[in-house]
């Protein structure tokens, strides 16, 4: 899926990681609760989406390197 369509799948992980940082905003000053935890999730889960978001990024662009040094 990545070597197809590229830009989908970067697309998909940077919404799903906006979305997860919206979700961390709502409990962000609580200290106990079920927002506390809900904001947790939102925020580590951002946190992997971005991580996820930069590693695909460099895959996709060795792909693409690799792609233009074999049309060579």
């Amino acid at each position: 899926m990545l070597r197809q369509h590229p830009a989908r799948v970067l697309g998909v992980v940077a919404a799903v990681a906006i979305a997860l940082f919206l979700l961390s905003a709502p409990g962000a000053d609580d200290t106990s609760g079920a927002w506390y935890y809900i904001s947790a999730f939102g925020w580590f889960g951002f946190l992997i989406t971005a991580l996820l978001f930069i590693v695909l990024g460099l895959v996709v662009a060795v792909q693409a390197v690799g792609r233009r040094r074999a049309a060579h």
